[in-house]
């Protein structure tokens, strides 16, 4: 048996030899078919890699090589456009230097207070001296060109191809038909041509797409508050400063033109009474864009009811304003306006001279600047149940003391200043009440004697002033260390103040009456 199997075995050897070789003939050519084709393939996803990728990886630093490696790549054509439609533009659609700090604000100095010399007499800001507009401003109404002052993302650069920009922004928006930069584009382009009609309809498509389209917002909230719809352009206001906050410059004055208004300042209180995040922002630069000095006063009166009233800081800021440009009637009828009325009652010519309420920082309370080597407090009386005092706290060496002060209104007259104090005060000067004219001269009109020394009881101080009939219509009562030299700021001790007030001096009845208090100004607000 096993003699067959063998001689089987060598029968079939040599034809099982030949179909190995014949398998192995037929292999080779399939073998390097496949790596021909697998060649062919990778090169083909190179290229791919290369003009695809690279070329989206190049659209934003260097558009024109992007489309070098891929002619129609949506985001290089959108940059190439864009960067020459707006020369003075970033790719973003904001104006360049926009991001890193706050646009430069007409009407507002190096310090951030604004120029109220327009608003008080009632001009415009380009009546006034304002920046230079935009040439797309040249056709605007008199009374809105200062909307669009400073705003060089809708002056496009006149020297472009205008068919060619439009052919590379319809390129984008065929490969990307939602691309908003795209539509925005072909806004701007309408606009060049003078087709409002077609500019209208791209800039809209282009906000409706995505609010962060800042120059369609911008021109579609210009050219609503030129036209007069204040809910559009309130609209695109709120949308503006919500997205570009550094941007509120260009939106604050078309919320302070409508605000200006009667018919439409309703509609701009209903959006700050929503308590928008832009909110403080728009009170800090509010006053500079009004034409009238008591816009913002009715804001803040119609506010006060609201939901979320008005801030200190957004009340403080208005104030300042106003007394920085003198402004004193209409500061302090504000500040009396937002009183508590437990707080009203007891205001008197001096407010808050027992020290019982926590001042709120505004002019017309108590002012507390601190300085090294005096720390300056409000504390509890420990000789008096709920009773309060003003703490001055010296420490040992040269101190550089700033102050204490409140701005009043007192009218022509004589006046008479009371406080009491106790502690101590080593040194070879002391401290001193004064009150001083609100004026560029700062008056003196009166003082107390000098406190210093030991007195562990409380003591009386006061002395009598006159203020003058001119050039005084306020004046600043105010603790001050009267130093004349540094070796006289050598002071220590500690001394508390309390119950200051300030009565009129009763007048003869034969001598001539002192002018009257000017009367409080007329608002159309809530009292």
């Amino acid at each position: 048996m096993v003699r067959h199997i063998s001689a089987a075995i060598v029968k079939f050897l040599p034809i099982g030899l030949d179909l190995k070789r014949l398998m192995t003939t037929k292999t080779r050519p399939r073998l390097q078919l496949r790596t021909v084709i697998l060649t062919i393939c990778a090169a083909l996803l190179t290229w791919l890699v290369v003009t695809r990728s690279l070329a989206a990886y190049l659209a934003e630093a260097a558009p024109q090589s992007a489309l070098w490696l891929s002619p129609r790549q949506p985001e290089a054509l959108l940059n190439v456009a864009d960067r020459s439609l707006n020369a003075t533009t970033a790719v973003s659609g904001r104006p360049d230097g926009a991001t890193d700090q706050t646009p430069a604000q007409d009407n507002v100095d190096g310090a951030g207070n604004a120029d109220l010399s327009a608003v008080i007499g009632n001009e415009s800001p380009e009546q006034s001296g304002g920046a230079d507009k935009p040439a797309s401003a040249a056709n605007t109404p008199a009374r809105f060109q200062y909307l669009s002052r400073a705003f060089a993302a809708v002056n496009q650069n006149p020297s472009v191809n205008i068919s060619t920009l439009r052919a590379q922004a319809i390129s984008a928006l065929i490969k990307q038909p939602l691309n908003a930069r795209a539509l925005r584009i072909l806004g701007q382009l309408a606009e060049t041509a003078n087709d409002d009609a077609e500019a209208l309809k791209f800039m809209t498509a282009a906000a409706g797409l995505s609010l962060h389209e800042t120059i369609a917002v911008y021109w579609l909230m210009h050219r609503s508050a030129v036209a007069g719809d204040y809910k559009t352009a309130l609209y695109y206001a709120d949308a503006l400063m919500r997205t570009e906050p550094e941007l509120a410059t260009y939106a604050v004055p078309v919320l302070a033109h409508f605000a200006d208004d009667k018919a439409a300042s309703g509609a701009v209180t209903s959006l700050l009474a929503g308590d928008p995040p832009w909110r403080a922002l728009f009170f800090r630069l509010l006053p500079a864009s009004v034409t009238d000095a008591r816009t913002p006063l009715n804001l803040l009166l119609a506010l006060k009811r609201s939901p979320v009233p008005p801030t200190y800081e957004d009340i403080s800021r208005y104030e300042e304003l106003l007394i920085s440009h003198k402004l004193y009637d209409l500061a302090y009828y504000t500040w009396l306006q937002f009183l508590p009325l437990d707080e009203l009652r007891t205001a008197g010519f001096l407010f808050n001279g027992n020290f019982d309420v926590t001042p709120s920082g505004i002019p017309f309370d108590w002012v507390i600047q601190q300085g090294s080597g005096v720390a300056i407090d409000i504390v509890s009386r420990r000789d008096k149940i709920g009773g309060h005092a003003l703490e001055v706290d010296f420490l040992y060496g040269r101190v550089d003391y700033h102050s204490v002060a409140e701005l009043v209104l007192l009218a022509p007259g004589t006046y008479q200043f009371d406080g009491q104090y106790s502690g101590k005060i080593i040194g070879p000067r002391g401290l001193k009440w004064r009150v001083v004219c609100a004026n560029d001269s700062h008056t003196r009109i009166g003082e107390s004697p000098m406190i210093i020394g030991m007195t562990p009881a409380w003591k009386d101080t006061n002395f009598t002033f006159t203020v003058p009939p001119t050039d005084c219509r306020a004046q600043y009562v105010q603790l001050d260390l009267d130093a004349r030299t540094k070796s006289e700021q050598l002071v220590s001790g500690s001394v508390l103040f309390d119950e200051l007030k300030i009565a009129r001096v009763p007048t003869p009845p034969n001598s001539p009456e002192t002018a009257p208090a000017a009367a409080p100004p007329q608002t159309t607000g809530e009292n």
